[in-house]
C-alpha cells in the first residue's frame, strides 16, 4: 500500500481536528470536570450519612428486608465484599461514566456535521478550499467519516481514560470510608477492556445505524442559505406532517424511527450486555432495514457532494 495515496486524506482529518479541537477535545475535558466535581460533592456530603445507614444496618440486619431487590447489594456493601459478589458493580460504574460523554457527543456530532458545509459558504472560505487539487468528493466524505466516526473516536478516547481515572478514585474512597476490599488488577483490567471494547463497538453499530441521519445532516449543512438547523429538522417535519394530513400515512416517521431506534437500542445494549457484542453485530447485519439505510445515506452523501461542487454561493 502507498502510503502517501493516503497524505491528502490524513492532512484533510488534522485540518478537521484543528477546526473542531475545542469540540472534540476540550469538550471532553469539561464533562469530565463536571463529573470530578459531582463525585467529590458527593463523597463529601454523603459520607457522614452513608456510614450512618450502614451502621443501623449492621445493628439492625433484618431492616435488610425494606430495600427488597437491593438487600444482596446492600449487604455486600456492608460484609466489604462488595467486589467479588457483585462483579458487575464495576461495570456499572464505567457504564454510568460514559453516559455523559455519549449524550453530549451525540450533540457534538450533530453541531459539527450541521455545520461543517454551511461554514465554508458563509465565511467564503470555500473559494479557497475549491483552489485546491483537492475533489469536491473526498473534502465531504472526509467530513462526513470526521463527524460520524474520527472526531467521535478521539472524544470517546478522552472519556474512556477519564472514566477509568474517576474509577480508580471511585474505588479509593469506597475503600478507605467503607472498608470494602478492592477488586484484584486482573478482574479491573478485564472490566475495563470489556467495557472498552463494548463502548467503541456500540458507537460504531450506532454510527452506522444513524449514518443517514448523518449523511442528512450533512446535505442540509450543505443546501442551507441561512439556518442548516431549520432545514435539517424543519423540512422533516414538515414533510411528516403534510404525509398525515393529506394521506393519513407515517411512513416517513417510521423511515426516521427505525434507524433512530435501532441504532440507541444497539448503543444502550453494548453497555448492558458488553460481553454480547459479537452477537449483537450478527443482528445488525442482518436487518434489511440496516443496508437500506446505507443506501439512502449514500444518496443524501452524493446529494451532498453535487451541492458542494455547483451550489456553494450564499
Amino acid at each position: 500500500m502507498n502510503l502517501t495515496q493516503w497524505r491528502p486524506v490524513w492532512m484533510q482529518c488534522q485540518r478537521e481536528f484543528w477546526e473542531s479541537r475545542g469540540t472534540f477535545l476540550r469538550t471532553p475535558l469539561w464533562v469530565a470536570a463536571v463529573i470530578a466535581a459531582l463525585m467529590a460533592m458527593g463523597m463529601i456530603t454523603g459520607n457522614i450519612e452513608l456510614n450512618a445507614a450502614l451502621n443501623e444496618l449492621r445493628g439492625a440486619p433484618e431492616n435488610l428486608q425494606k430495600f427488597e431487590n437491593g438487600a444482596d447489594l446492600v449487604g455486600a456493601l456492608m460484609s466489604g465484599d462488595l467486589f467479588s459478589t457483585h462483579p458487575q458493580v464495576l461495570r456499572a460504574a464505567l457504564a454510568a461514566i460514559a453516559i455523559p460523554f455519549i449524550l453530549t457527543l451525540l450533540l457534538v456530532s450533530q453541531v459539527y456535521l450541521l455545520g461543517s458545509l454551511y461554514s465554508d459558504r458563509r465565511d467564503k472560505s470555500i473559494l479557497f478550499w475549491k483552489s485546491l487539487p483537492v475533489s469536491e468528493t473526498r473534502v465531504v466524505l472526509t467530513k462526513l467519516a470526521f463527524g460520524a466516526l474520527v472526531g467521535p473516536g478521539i472524544f470517546i478516547g478522552a472519556s474512556l481514560l477519564v472514566g477509568l481515572l474517576h474509577l480508580l478514585m471511585l474505588l479509593g474512597y469506597i475503600s478507605w470510608q467503607l472498608g470494602v476490599d478492592l477488586p484484584d488488577m486482573g478482574s479491573l483490567i478485564g472490566t475495563f477492556l470489556g467495557h472498552s471494547l463494548a463502548l467503541v463497538s456500540g458507537w460504531l453499530q450506532f454510527s452506522l445505524w444513524f449514518l443517514p441521519l448523518w449523511a442528512w445532516l450533512l446535505l442540509a449543512s450543505a443546501y442551507a442559505k441561512k439556518s442548516p438547523f431549520l432545514v435539517a429538522f424543519g423540512v422533516p417535519a414538515v414533510a411528516m406532517v403534510l404525509e398525515l394530513w393529506i394521506l393519513r400515512s407515517v411512513e416517513l416517521w417510521q423511515a426516521i424511527w427505525v434507524p433512530t431506534h435501532r441504532s440507541f437500542e444497539g448503543l444502550v445494549q453494548a453497555q448492558a450486555q458488553p460481553d454480547a457484542w459479537l452477537s449483537q453485530w450478527g443482528e445488525t447485519l442482518s436487518e434489511p432495514a440496516f443496508w437500506a439505510g446505507l443506501v439512502v445515506a449514500a444518496g443524501f452523501t452524493v446529494g451532498a457532494i453535487w451541492l458542494r461542487n455547483y451550489r456553494y454561493e450564499l
